[in-house]
């Protein structure tokens, strides 16, 4: 017996200590850089060192208390060991690299991390370099080399085609599609040689998520354990968990401001601009500058097209309207940005609303053929262009000047028609359908969840305290409350659900990247559950308009600056949806979790020993959600440039997190968990990690994660 404590002793002392040592690590690299964090930490003999200890210590714990009767929990854990031994041969034996090759270039070398030399079995040759990009754009939407592969020793010879996400296997060496020169001409690929790390550790994520799936069929499992009280307690629950504008005014100006009238703003609104390396209507834009500006869609009572139009034809007059500026941000960078976004359309600039037909070899406009190219009246424009043209793209805006002087504003609408008409005749086979247009025109007026938060945020609080109360008076909310409270939450999904589907629709792409995007997928995700659990757990629909409030009101504050891009062809495995899905459903199932915790701290014991055994249904698939999030995100990393864990704080935190709420699981071997107060104190405490791995690392740490 004293062994056996001993062994599980040293297991969750020396992971405590590795959490620790992973937290600081964090720390290090943004204070003194990476390479110092790697030296003191991550590379340290002592930290690997802990690893083993903790590992070797938690398999012979298992086997003393006979844990091989349960294989599903058995398996999991050798799992994890499999997967920290792949992690030390690949640190151990592992070489990551690049190789540069311009076309027609021919070598068998190439240069690892370290600036050594390497030389390989074989030799590449680029036979060709392309680029795709988006339709209408400049922006890349994949790039690829064409390479021969010739191994004189094997007598093998081989054209393949290296590009994002298409990864070139041979000899236990993979090539990756990395970046290219300015030129086109040039290649660059990342070079990994690994043949056993990864083998081992992708059999560890295989054993992985089999054991994981296996343990919600375990009839003995904690899961199964907790379900079944709930169920002695609960008269009918069946819990299926699934993937799971503001009051405030700027200062008002002492005039009255010149802007464009109703009816010929409307006409600008319907004209299609070049933003973000797409073509979008150009509402768009002047909605983004306008939320930079002010931090809402208009100012005063005037659409954002007016007010950017404002700055372009009556400058003198928005000059001095003041900006959206907290104090200590006045006289900083973020004044100065406000005001480049004002000068930007000032000066017409921003305006990329003509397109010419370019022949991509000569830079010369062409009339048929070619790519289409967006123009702002005070670009350099082709030198062969027809005077006509040059005028018309040169003039317009002066011509515009003119008649708005007049007060000619049916001349005023007759010009932007006719830029619009012009827009139709030179690019109209690339611009997006009418359908396309009306709902990225639909989408700029609702994206903004102000009201909803507030609402949500409101609601939720006083449906906390009755719930509260009724819970601890043993009863439940009146059925026309809980009825109300229903419908209201199928309205929140169908807006959230109209918003993320519309973002879909008009970028191409799931809405998975991105703050604005993962805050508004993460209120869906808790709509969701509240609507489909309302009736199972009671307190779902309080706890879950507070979530999704606080959520709704981040993506608010994200969508200061909210855009919708192209995304980088690294960006488009399918992978990646999958990863960021499955971390938005934990941080929400831990957020939920969090706010029971609160609300088991008030109520009687019997009641906190019940939203216990709720939180521990709700935590079993969090838990291994995020699990089975991180790992995903790791082999879609190896697919995409040879490298499934960098220790990126990001990559770091989530594990911190993992570990954290892994410990809440294991009740059976740290009894303070089977006490409902220790246990709803540590949920509360345990969602820090989660606002750390989500918020601390995108808006103070840092790393390559880092998208806030």
């Amino acid at each position: 017996m004293k062994r056996e404590k001993l062994f599980k002793y040293l297991a969750f002392g020396t992971t405590a200590v590795i959490i620790i040592m992973m937290a600081a690590a964090t720390v290090i690299e943004k204070l003194y850089g990476t390479g110092q964090a790697f030296r003191s930490v991550y590379h340290n003999p002592l930290f690997i060192a802990l690893w083993a200890v903790a590992a070797i210590s938690g398999v012979i714990y298992l086997i003393r208390r006979k844990a091989i009767r349960k294989p599903s929990v058995f398996l999991l854990h050798i799992a994890l060991v499999l997967i920290l031994a792949g992690a030390l041969v690949t640190m151990l034996t592992g070489r990551q690299g690049r190789m540069h090759l311009r076309q027609g270039e021919t070598t068998t070398e190439w240069a690892s991390d370290e600036g050594f030399r390497q030389q390989l079995p074989f030799s590449l040759t680029l036979r060709e370099f392309s680029i795709e990009y988006y339709e209408g754009s400049r922006a890349p939407s994949d790039y690829s080399s064409t390479v021969l592969l010739d191994d004189a020793d094997a007598g093998f010879h081989a054209t393949r085609t290296i590009s994002m996400n298409n990864i070139l296997k041979y000899r236990g060496y993979r090539f990756y599609q990395s970046s290219y020169d300015e030129d086109g001409q040039g290649s660059l690929l990342s070079v990994s040689h690994d043949p056993w790390g990864v083998s081992l550790t992708y059999t560890g994520y295989i054993l992985l998520l089999i054991s994981m799936t296996g343990f919600f069929f375990q009839k003995n499992s904690g899961f199964r354990t907790a379900l079944g009280n709930l169920r002695k307690q609960v008269s009918v629950i069946t819990v299926l968990l699934i993937a799971a504008t503001g009051s405030a005014k700027a200062a008002d100006a002492d005039f009255d401001l010149p802007v464009l009238p109703d009816t010929v703003s409307a006409r600008f609104d319907r004209l299609h601009i070049y933003y973000n390396d797409r073509i979008a209507p150009l509402r768009t834009m002047t909605r983004d500058f306008c939320l930079k500006a002010y931090g809402k869609n208009g100012y005063q009572g005037f659409t954002s097209t007016q007010v950017v139009t404002g700055w372009l034809f009556w400058y003198d007059w928005w000059n001095v309207v003041p900006f959206k500026l907290k104090s200590r941000e006045r006289g900083t960078d973020v004044e100065t940005e406000k005001e480049s976004i004002r000068m930007l359309a000032a000066s017409g600039k921003a305006f990329r609303i003509f397109p010419l037909r370019i022949d991509p070899n000569t830079g010369l406009a062409v009339r048929q053929g070619g790519q289409v190219e967006w123009f702002s009246p005070n670009d350099p424009l082709p030198e062969n262009l027809d005077y006509d043209t040059w005028v018309f793209i040169r003039r317009s805006f002066d011509l515009i000047h003119d008649e708005i002087r007049n007060e000619e504003w049916d001349e005023v609408s007759l010009i932007a028609h006719k830029i619009a008409k012009y827009q139709q005749k030179v690019a109209g086979d690339i611009l997006p359908s009418t359908a396309h247009f009306r709902a990225e025109m639909l989408y700029n007026r609702i994206s903004r969840p102000m009201i909803p938060f507030m609402a949500s945020i409101t609601l939720g609080l006083a449906m906390f305290v009755i719930t509260g109360i009724m819970m601890g008076r043993g009863r439940k909310n009146p059925i026309w409350l809980r009825t109300s409270l229903l419908f209201l939450s199928i309205a929140l999904l169908a807006y959230l659900t109209l918003v993320l589907g519309l973002r879909w629709y008009i970028s191409g792409h799931a809405p998975f990247a991105g703050s604005y995007s993962v805050m508004m997928l993460m209120a869906w995700l808790v709509s969701i559950a509240m609507t489909a659990l309302h009736r199972s757990i009671p307190i779902i629909q309080p706890i879950g308009f507070i979530l999704a409030g606080f959520t709704m009101l981040v993506a608010s504050l994200a969508g200061s600056n909210p855009q919708v891009t192209h995304l980088m062809p690294v960006l488009q495995s399918p992978l990646l949806s999958i990863h960021v899905l499955c971390m938005m459903v934990s941080y929400t199932l831990f957020g939920l979790v969090a706010l029971i915790g609160i609300m088991g701290l008030i109520m009687p014991a019997e009641s906190s020993a019940m939203l216990r055994d709720i939180s521990l249904v709700i935590l079993y698939p969090a838990v291994f959600i995020l699990t089975t999030g991180t790992f995903i995100g790791a082999v879609w990393a190896n697919i995409s440039w040879g490298n499934y864990w960098s220790w990126d704080p990001k990559e770091t935190w989530a594990l911190i997190t993992m570990l954290i709420y892994a410990a809440m699981l294991h009740s059976s071997t740290l009894s303070r968990f089977s006490r409902p107060r220790f246990f709803h104190i540590y949920s509360i405490a345990a969602i820090i990690a989660v606002l750390i791995t989500y918020f601390g690392v995108n808006l103070i740490l840092g790393g390559m994660h880092a998208y806030a």
